[in-house]
């Protein structure tokens, strides 16, 4: 038997580091934006889920349908799964070699 809890659109969690509203938070298996300022040790949300404009790698061109990813490192949207951690879909096009935003949809 399940029970309804909520929406499933945020998370709470507790900040191993300070984290500024928009901010990317990765998961394991995914990522959230910051809905708010956390600071280190202290609790707050997360959307996990909606679409959410990212910076997105240079060199990558991204397709409205990608796979895309979050490269935790260099802090943007990548086609490259290698060592990265799955963001979700875009929803946007970005040319190759121009910097600019990607509209992912997460969750």
């Amino acid at each position: 038997m399940a029970t309804y809890v909520n929406k499933g659109e945020t998370v709470t969690v507790t900040a191993t580091e300070n984290i500024a509203y928009g901010d990317v938070v990765a998961f394991a298996t995914r990522i959230g934006v910051a809905l708010e300022n956390i600071p280190i040790g202290d609790s707050g949300t997360v959307g996990i889920a909606g679409v959410y404009e990212i910076q997105a790698k240079t060199a990558d061109k991204v397709a409205v349908g990608d796979a895309v990813y979050w490269n935790k490192t260099n802090k943007e949207i990548t086609t490259t799964s290698d060592g990265n951690t799955p963001a979700g879909i875009a929803v946007s096009d970005k040319a190759a070699a121009i910097a600019g935003i990607v509209e992912v949809k997460i969750g």
